[in-house]
């Protein structure tokens, strides 16, 4: 049941990309040169260098400097991680899947090439290798969260067979960034893309969508091959509302529906105004989409300032969201690096319902 800020705050989970440049990759990668394979207890150390070099002490997912933490991790199965080793055996690449307990779906992340070894298809080829081992674990989906800064992360998803079908704006602060890159986006929080992909073919789903929402969500669950049938409006079967909130570090603040009520718009106004109370500068919002009070719950956060962020395949409770969220920082959605056109277009949906939300 992986929230939107995936177990914990998105400033800790969904950095992952950043550590890559837009440097072309040659055309073929050199495998012969680099092995990529399942690391051991005594590869931490060497991962959690290859995390300082690129980052610095300041990377969002600690464990990857503790060693024994790190491993930790591995040991429960919350983290499937594959390296590449150069031809002296030293550790040059990582990335790896972050599992929560029963989830259906797992997010690709903790990803980073030395940038000595960058343009030889390292992310590729570990990726490739990653996608074998997910198979294995009875996963439904895989998704991946890339950077807005440059396009190389989007470009390997699309490779991988991905498909973008959410965005989250703002959602990482300004200076959560690599050493050494150029960033177009300078001046306002980092944004984010979601990509996803099936793993198995799919059931057709039953959602309850909000009107003005129902064609791009057509368009969403085409990209990730699944077939969706829209229910016909009814009453929310629940008295009152389940909902969790969290403020997680870098002013990012999130709201998990699990269930609605018969008084959303009360219920989503009141979060609201104490997580901006707390601090929070991005709240991101999920919703099931399996739920008959979704439709009424999105128009009542419309009127409090949120706006459609996107899909989320098995985010809540196994089952399918509707992502929305609010911001309170400006941003010009015109700096993002956005490479495919599908994504062009949902970024394009989502700023025109930014640019109405809130007003009643």
């Amino acid at each position: 049941m992986p929230s939107l800020s995936n177990i914990a705050h998105p400033a800790k989970r969904w950095a992952h990309e950043l550590a890559h440049t837009q440097a072309e990759p040659s055309a073929e990668p050199v495998a012969a040169d680099f092995r990529i394979e399942s690391p051991t207890q005594a590869d931490a150390p060497a991962i959690a260098r290859c995390f300082v070099e690129v980052y610095g002490s300041h990377y969002p997912h600690a464990e990857v400097f503790a060693p024994a933490r790190y491993w930790a991790s591995v040991e429960r199965g919350e983290l499937v991680p594959v390296i590449a080793r150069d031809s002296a055996g030293l550790v040059v690449g990582h990335v790896a899947l972050e599992r929560e307990a029963g989830a259906s779906v797992a997010e690709r992340g903790e990803a980073v090439v030395l940038p000595a070894y960058r343009g030889h298809q390292l992310l590729e080829l570990m990726t490739g290798r990653l996608a074998e081992q997910a198979a294995t674990l009875k996963l439904e989906g895989v998704y991946a969260r890339p950077v807005t800064i440059h396009t190389f992360s989007q470009r390997n998803d699309l490779r991988n067979g991905m498909a973008f079908c959410a965005a989250t704006l703002g959602l990482l602060p300004e200076d959560m960034l690599p050493k050494g890159l150029d960033i177009p986006t300078l001046g306002q929080r980092q944004s984010l893309l979601l990509a996803f992909h099936f793993l198995r073919p799919q059931a057709p789903r039953t959602i309850h969508a909000p009107d003005r929402y129902r064609a791009m969500l057509a368009q969403l669950y085409a990209a990730i091959a699944a077939e969706v049938i829209f229910a016909e409006p009814q009453e929310s079967a629940a008295a009152e509302s389940t909902v969790a909130s969290t403020l997680g570090d870098g002013g990012v603040g999130e709201i998990r529906v699990h269930a609605v009520g018969a008084r959303p718009a009360v219920e989503l106004e009141r979060m609201l105004r104490d997580l901006v109370g707390r601090g929070a500068q991005v709240v991101s919002l999920s919703v099931p989409l399996h739920d008959p009070g979704t439709p009424a719950l999105a128009e009542a956060a419309r009127n409090t300032g949120f706006f459609f962020s996107g899909l989320g395949p098995g985010f809540v409770d196994g089952g399918d969201a509707l992502l929305m969220q609010w911001l309170g920082t400006p941003l010009d959605a015109g700096k993002l690096q956005i490479y495919a056109e599908q994504a062009r277009e949902l970024v394009f949906f989502i700023e025109a319902d930014r640019a109405t939300a809130g007003r009643r």
